[in-house]
């Protein structure tokens, strides 16, 4: 059925019409100034940060100070570990030797020493310093100096009986000169021993006084080699779990390798990260929901319970298109419900459900 030319002109009007229409308004809209978008309101949108998983107070990070080989290893990733306990030791044969022999130093010397009191403790009174005042001196050498005093009386009760006789020429006067003599010979040998006893004592006191210096300094190295030998045994200093234990028997380890062994508290926490339009509106007490930050997958809830007063760039990036790697960051620490069991380092994001307001 054709349509009449009156229809056919007035459906071409009318698109003519519209058209027009359409160019009009659509140039007016292009002409318009632009209008500056509306800033979202932060109230109603929802909290959502990155975080990564550690340890509660934190991990802590083992390793030699010094360049050793793994001689014995004495724990396993996931034990439990309590403060003092051996978890790995460094081959140490030259520092167990050096050891050795301070403490054989050690015992040496105290022998010596030992030996040496046992002389003083033989002491006896010498000579008599000033009144009530004796000089003590080994009991050997005062024997010695008593039996030159004892031959001295001898030889002046001698001299008295020979006096009177030497007088009427009933001894000779050569005989006489000679017991004179003696006695002045023994009178020197007596005073000769006396010094020689008292400096012998004296040098007994000062060499037992040396020989206890050299014990304290002998100890001293007995403790330094201890020590020294203490740095090559890796001990836990925490309370917690062995999260991380990377060595083989025989490896190399050095102060370089600090990150293969890792220990920390069995519970977890999660340092958020906190985007600078987020300052001031997360606090303690607020509840956070944790995904796991690639699937999304729920893996559990924890509490806000520390909030930084600091901020910095963040040490990892994300799948988020929109990330701005010049934003600052504060972080807060998330305590983990105890139980939730999540893999350390793990990438999570946390979307809060209740505000500790």
């Amino acid at each position: 059925m054709k349509l009449p030319k009156w229809i056919i002109w007035l459906i071409f009007v009318i698109v003519v019409i519209a058209g027009s229409y359409y160019t009009v308004v659509s140039l007016r809209r292009a002409a318009a100034p632009p209008e500056p978008a509306k800033t979202p309101s932060l109230d109603n949108a929802p909290v959502r940060l990155y975080g990564r998983v550690e340890p509660l107070h934190r991990e802590v990070f083992l390793g030699p100070l010094q360049p050793r080989r793994v001689t014995k290893i004495l724990v396993k990733e996931g034990m439990e570990v309590h403060p003092g306990q051996v978890l790995v030791e460094l081959d140490s044969d030259v520092e167990q030797q050096a050891a050795q022999l301070a403490r054989l130093r050690v015992l040496e010397l105290e022998s010596q020493l030992d030996r040496l009191l046992d002389e003083l403790r033989r002491e006896v009174p010498l000579t008599e310093i000033r009144p009530g005042e004796m000089q003590n001196a080994l009991q050997v050498l005062v024997l010695r100096v008593r039996e030159l005093e004892s031959r001295l009386d001898l030889v002046l009760d001698e001299l008295k009986r020979k006096e009177p006789l030497s007088q009427i020429g009933a001894v000779s006067e050569q005989d006489f000169s000679q017991k004179i003599l003696e006695a002045k010979s023994i009178r020197s040998q007596i005073a000769t021993a006396t010094a020689e006893a008292e400096l012998d004592f004296q040098q007994k006191q000062l060499q037992a006084e040396s020989i206890r210096r050299q014990i304290a300094t002998a100890k001293a190295e007995v403790e330094l080699k201890r020590r020294e030998l203490d740095k090559l045994t890796l001990v836990s200093p925490i309370e917690g779990m062995v999260y991380k234990l990377d060595v083989r028997i025989g490896e190399l380890l050095t102060a370089q390798d600090y990150a293969r062994i890792v220990l920390g508290e069995r519970r977890k926490q999660i340092r958020m990260y906190v985007e600078s339009y987020w300052f001031g509106k997360i606090r303690q007490g607020d509840r956070f929901q944790i995904r796991d930050g690639e699937t999304l997958e729920r893996i559990g809830e924890g509490t806000v319970t520390e909030v930084s007063q600091y901020v910095g760039v963040r040490d990892f990036r994300t799948e988020d298109s929109m990330e701005r790697l010049d934003t600052k960051y504060a972080q807060a620490i998330l305590s983990v419900d105890n139980s939730t069991d999540i893999p350390l380092g793990k990438l999570v994001l946390c979307d809060r459900t209740l505000s500790g307001q």
